[in-house]
């Protein structure tokens, strides 16, 4: 009946601990956690790190010797107080090995004598719930044990021994709670073979250093100062004359602000490229038809080369454009420039093609 309940007990007592266990833990606290780079890093060390532990534990203990051999012997006492050592380390999150050292009392036999028991054994824990991944493993965590025990006993009175040293298979459940300062107790149950069962209650310190990882610093990207691209100018084919004074010439020359897609020069020079010249000749037809329109040119230069020098070639470029608006028809008096030389980039001149558009000519049509 005994040995009935003590198998259900521990079952039970491993399976409550699997199902009641607090799975938070380190996997929860990084995966699911948004609070930023500090929190990552305290994360990282509370996860579990290899560490040794001692425990020493007292409890009830339950002796059954096989007595059925031994004529004119009734067993009268079979419950003792018994105490118990353990050494251990924990080797994975979900693994821990023991060395322990239980002495369970004896066995009472009538007419006089005693069967001692002492149980000395190796037994690997199965951790189970989300704190074994902590730190000491910090917080509340069942294990299920299962191992190789060496029972020695010795006789005292008139009780012959027949089986000495015998080694048994040893199994078990336990419920464990660790502090932060590795303190921690321990609730648990044994079974060593048929012979003995043992319950006990263990203070228990377990060592440990925090793993510690410096986080990568992210170096914050390179702001760039890039002003809005307005909406290249497309030069389109010119209508027939006889057509230009039914098409709407407000949305015409509104159409004529920002960047002049296609006007270029020579290389370190003023002069207009004979692509650029159909571009403006194009530009100078539609100003043609908004008489009243005022028009800015300015020019822009890439950053290469010295600053004053990028100023005085803008200079020279805005005026290049003008002066030929100029030949096509358009009153000087309608034309204004400015030169920004290289410091309104709307690229960067880190590039040949951020320099590229860097290099530009703009017209505003008010």
């Amino acid at each position: 009946m005994y040995k009935s309940v003590l198998s259900i007990a521990i079952g039970s007592l491993f399976l409550s601990g699997c199902a009641s266990i607090n799975t938070g833990g380190w996997k929860d606290s990084i995966g699911l956690s948004s609070e930023g780079s500090a929190s990552l890093q305290q994360s990282y060390e509370d996860q579990f790190s290899r560490s040794l532990y001692a425990t020493v534990g007292i409890g009830p203990s339950r002796m059954e010797p096989d007595a059925s051999e031994l004529p004119g012997l009734d067993q009268d006492d079979r419950v003792e107080p018994a105490g118990q050592i353990t050494v251990g380390a924990d080797l994975y999150k979900h693994l821990s090995i023991e060395a322990h050292s239980a002495d369970l009392g004896s066995a009472g036999f009538s007419p006089g004598g005693r069967l001692n028991y002492h149980v000395n054994g190796v037994s690997a824990l199965i951790y189970a719930g989300g704190n074994r991944d902590r730190f000491r493993r910090q917080g509340l965590s069942a294990y299920g044990r299962v191992g190789y025990g060496f029972l020695e006993n010795t006789a005292i009175g008139n009780v012959p021994i027949l089986e000495e040293n015998r080694s048994n298979l040893l199994i078990g459940a336990g419920l464990e709670y660790m502090t932060p300062i590795g303190v921690g107790l321990r609730a648990e149950a044994f079974s060593f073979d048929q012979d003995a069962q043992y319950a006990q209650l263990a203070l228990m310190y377990r060592t440990g250093k925090k793993q510690s990882k410096a986080l990568p610093k992210l170096s914050a990207a390179p702001k760039i100062v890039v002003e809005p691209k307005i909406q290249p100018v497309v030069a389109a084919a010119l209508p027939p004359p006889q057509l230009v004074s039914a098409l709407p010439k407000p949305d015409r020359c509104t159409g004529l602000n920002g960047v002049l897609d296609g006007v270029n020069f020579q290389n370190n020079s003023a002069e207009l490229t004979g692509d650029s010249t159909l571009v403006l000749s194009d530009v100078a037809y539609i100003l043609s038809t908004c008489e009243k329109v005022q028009v800015e040119v300015s020019a822009h230069t890439d950053s290469v080369g010295p600053a004053s020098y990028n100023q005085e070639l803008s200079e020279r470029r805005a005026n290049s454009v003008i002066d030929y608006l100029e030949t096509r028809g358009l009153s000087r008096n309608r034309l204004s420039i400015s030169a920004f030389g290289e410091s309104s980039p709307i690229e960067t001149n880190t590039t040949s093609e951020g320099r590229a558009l860097n290099r530009r000519v703009e017209l505003y049509a008010r």
